[in-house]
């Protein structure tokens, strides 16, 4: 396995280019595209790779102006092993692969997160070039550039999303995806009804409160390793600031679909300042027999609070697992008490 990560990162870190691995780029149809979200001075360009074809590891370049943009964090890949972001004179090298004797990854895919502060106004840019592709057999291609331009300090975001329309959430989803901390999908999709894993709420949930200037201590789950890579940052910060808890066996569960009762809990817990729940409080849900005693002050406040309301005939339903679309909603209104 070690020799594999060395041989991945010799490779693409190396520079070694052979005329065969130019006859592979040449015949690549995989592409680069960028995208940006805006979170008031904060600017997050993500990395897009469209159409892969067994992609096992990667190496790019993101430029940028200093004297616009201040860089602040980057993060890449879901699994596998990276090196730290080396940034210098306007550049950012990120370099990631894949452990084992797997597979790589097919058609679409976010290689990279990349988080900037903004300087004032003016236009700028920000652009991906000297991507290297490498799949699962070492076999290096190389993909285009792309650029991404940001006029007067604000990126567009509008996207016009294929599948909201008509939706219950649709003007709720348009608003969160204006606000940059939740985007869809490369297709032109949301995916509204979609259900929430553990992580995808927490970086959701961070990603729109902000990141805390706090101490922060590293997780200590059985399974840390399971965490994609680019949300452990976002899980982090959720355990550290008690939004989050792992489970009584000392794991995480990143990838277990999050309920509506354990979204509710995350959800109070959230509000700045915290704010104590009763025991005695009680909600009016029509199945509030089936609420889980731990869930039911959680659930009584986040509907005094306005922050979730019962599915259809006012069953909270505390089982099921939370979509997408019920996701932006609470989340939404958390910022609204903020």
């Amino acid at each position: 396995m070690l020799k594999k990560i060395t041989a991945v990162f010799g490779l693409m870190l190396g520079f070694i280019w052979f005329a065969s691995q130019a006859q592979a780029a040449a015949e690549a149809a995989s592409s680069i595209s960028l995208k940006s979200a805006v979170n008031g001075q904060e600017i997050t360009v993500l990395v897009t790779g469209n159409d892969l074809k067994d992609l096992y590891a990667y190496d790019l370049i993101i430029s940028y102006d200093p004297g616009k943009l201040v860089y602040l964090s980057a993060s890449s890949g879901a699994s596998g092993f990276g090196v730290d972001p080396i940034v210098k004179n306007g550049k950012i090298r990120i370099a990631h692969t894949k452990v084992g004797k797997i597979a790589g990854d097919n058609g679409t895919k976010e290689l990279a997160s990349i988080k900037f502060k903004r300087l004032g106004s003016g236009t700028t840019s920000v652009s991906v070039h000297d991507v290297k592709l490498v799949d699962s057999k070492l076999n290096a291609a190389a993909a285009g550039k792309a650029e991404l331009s940001i006029d007067n300090g604000i990126t567009s975001t509008t996207v016009a999303l294929k599948d909201i329309e008509g939706h219950w959430a649709k003007d709720s989803i348009q608003e969160a995806v204006r606000q940059g901390w939740v985007t869809g999908y490369a297709n032109g999709t949301f995916l509204p009804n979609k259900e929430v894993t553990r992580t995808e709420f927490a970086a959701m949930l961070i990603r729109a409160l902000g990141e805390s200037s706090g101490s922060s201590q590293p997780l200590k789950f059985t399974d840390v390793q399971q965490i994609p890579s680019w949300a452990r940052p976002f899980v982090e910060a959720a355990v550290n600031r008690g939004i989050m808890n792992g489970y009584a066996n000392g794991s995480f569960g990143p990838g277990k679909l999050i309920t509506r009762a354990e979204m509710a809990a995350m959800a109070i817990r959230s509000l700045n300042p915290a704010e104590a729940v009763r025991n005695s409080d009680q909600p009016s849900f029509a199945d509030n027999n089936r609420i889980p005693a731990w869930a039911k002050p959680y659930a009584a406040a986040a509907e005094q609070k306005g922050i979730m309301k019962g599915r259809i005939g006012n069953m909270f339903a505390p089982s099921e697992h939370a979509t997408r679309a019920e996701a932006v909603v609470v989340i939404l209104a958390l910022l609204q008490r903020q």
